[in-house]
């Protein structure tokens, strides 16, 4: 398991050698404008992939937004989408938007409305959800192929689900002792797979061949997936595809190589 924080406090290069000093991996910070403390400023992201960190993106200008349906959810996706690509975060990085509130069932329609116009004007971001286990469950019954930051807030149990895990009472001591550490307040977060929860990660990492690159690049010459989407989930019908498509050049000998 992958570990790492989530703070609203901007970090200083001397804290961001403190944060991979106590072994952890990655960091979140807000993807917003400037106007907000709690931003992440291009110069910051630059000395924490200089320590080596990852960092996880979050936009949440109102905690309770995503109620608010698809029109806040595209102009939040444009803004989300501009602030990203001055900053310099990569192609294919993921921008969880934020539901900083207990959400109501009758409420999961216009989170997903919001969350669907978001994700449309993102271009080239993918798009993920962070809140509790209501809307991280809704969203992952629903097989959307987006990424899932369950916090820790109006949560009994986690769903396996999702791509990162926010930690509090869990953890109290540990995030109190943690914070002592660093000189800010923070949340414990965990994950397994940075590139897969979509962190941006540092230039180094950035350049390695992708881990999945070979067996995707065998799938495509085999004929039985090739459609340009490595990070998304894949359905049940897609499952079934690709095993059938398997079976097929199987027997007919085209998968011997």
């Amino acid at each position: 398991m992958i570990t790492g924080i989530d703070t609203a406090a901007r970090i200083t290069a001397a804290q961001a050698e403190k944060i991979k000093a106590q072994g952890l991996s990655f960091v979140g910070r807000y993807i917003v404008p400037t106007m907000y403390s709690k931003s992440l400023t291009a110069d910051e992201a630059a000395l924490l992939h200089e320590a080596g960190l990852a960092i996880l993106l979050c936009w949440e200008m109102g905690g309770e937004d995503m109620r608010r349906g698809s029109a806040k959810g595209a102009e939040h996706g444009i803004r989300a989408r501009n602030i990203a690509q001055d900053m310099g975060v990569p192609s294919g990085a993921v921008i969880y938007f934020a539901a900083d509130y207990d959400v109501q069932p009758g409420e999961l329609s216009l989170c997903e409305q919001y969350i669907m116009a978001a994700q449309a004007a993102l271009g080239k971001y993918q798009v993920g959800v962070y809140g509790g286990e209501r809307i991280i469950t809704f969203f992952a019954e629903r097989n959307h192929p987006i990424a899932l930051w369950q916090c820790c807030a109006w949560t009994k149990k986690y769903n396996d689900q999702a791509d990162v895990i926010q930690y509090a009472w869990q953890g109290a001591a540990d995030a109190k002792a943690m914070a002592s550490a660093l000189g800010f307040a923070v949340d414990l977060d965990s994950c397994e797979d940075l590139r897969r929860a979509g962190m941006w990660m540092p230039t180094a990492e950035t350049s390695a061949e992708p881990w999945y690159t070979k067996a995707m690049e065998w799938a495509a010459s085999k004929g039985l997936m090739n459609d340009g989407r490595p990070n998304d989930n894949v359905t049940r019908a897609e499952l079934a595809t690709v095993l059938m498509r398997y079976d097929e050049k199987r027997f007919s000998g085209l998968l011997e190589d």
